[in-house]
């Protein structure tokens, strides 16, 4: 089932809806992709991370004050409120600050997904989404862009891999910043996000019906890129890019 969208909402239709789990391999093949198609790149799951980390930053993340009589809940709302999220050339900003290389911290990867299970938070995120693909077309990637945030999107796809192939990738990541990771370590928290993000009760991860299924184990970045432009390309020609 895909959310309805209440009257005067946006309602933007000309996007690339990617989804899957976390470690397959979203975030490139769409940053990528945009390149190939002309098209803007949205990276949802770093606006997650940036809030995840003002959250950390304000001493607010659900582990922190999970103690408390409604769990932080009035502390977190806080918090959001004062973070002002800018995306300027696939750089990250929050405040004015360039938050980008801090968003693949452990600390960071750690509490994201309890971060993004807040209602309130989700909320607010999918508005701002919809606001960035309004202003023309977009590739945005993320665990519930086709089911939830832009659920008439003209492309879906739900990119997918197993998780002992997600946990070497996200080792690779980690080894390119200069951190040595645990490839067991690595596994054990995606098996876990893979939980937290399926059984949550706002947008849990789900292939939408309507969604290409592309399982990328084994596949190079450069293969699956290919194959989505040539499932989007048909389509996509005489679209303009506004960049958000």
């Amino acid at each position: 089932m895909t959310e309805r969208l209440e009257p005067g909402e946006p309602n933007p239709t000309e996007v690339v809806a990617i989804d899957g789990p976390s470690g397959a391999g979203k975030s490139t093949v769409a940053r990528q992709l945009a390149q190939r198609l002309g098209f803007a790149f949205l990276d949802t799951g770093a606006m997650y991370r940036a809030v995840t980390w003002h959250f950390l930053q304000c001493g607010s993340a659900p582990a922190e004050c999970a103690a408390e009589p409604d769990g932080g809940q009035q502390r977190m709302r806080d918090a959001l409120a004062d973070a002002r999220l800018d995306l300027r050339g696939g750089r990250l900003l929050l405040n004015g600050r360039d938050v980008t290389a801090h968003l693949r911290t452990r600390e960071v990867e750690s509490q994201v997904s309890a971060v993004s299970a807040l209602s309130f938070v989700r909320a607010a995120m999918r508005d701002l989404q919809r606001g960035v693909a309004v202003a023309g077309p977009i590739v945005a990637e993320g665990r519930d862009m086709g089911s939830v945030v832009f659920p008439r999107a003209r492309w879906k796809v739900f990119l997918d891999a197993a998780p002992s192939e997600r946990a070497r990738r996200r080792c690779q990541d980690f080894a390119r910043q200069g951190r040595q990771v645990s490839e067991n370590d690595v596994l054990e928290e995606i098996l876990v996000r893979d939980r937290l993000d399926s059984t949550r009760s706002d947008a849990p991860l789900r292939q939408p019906a309507d969604a290409l299924y592309i399982d990328t184990t084994g596949l190079t970045t450069e293969v699956v890129v290919a194959r989505l432009f040539a499932y989007v390309r048909p389509e996509a020609d005489g679209l303009r890019q506004v960049a958000p």
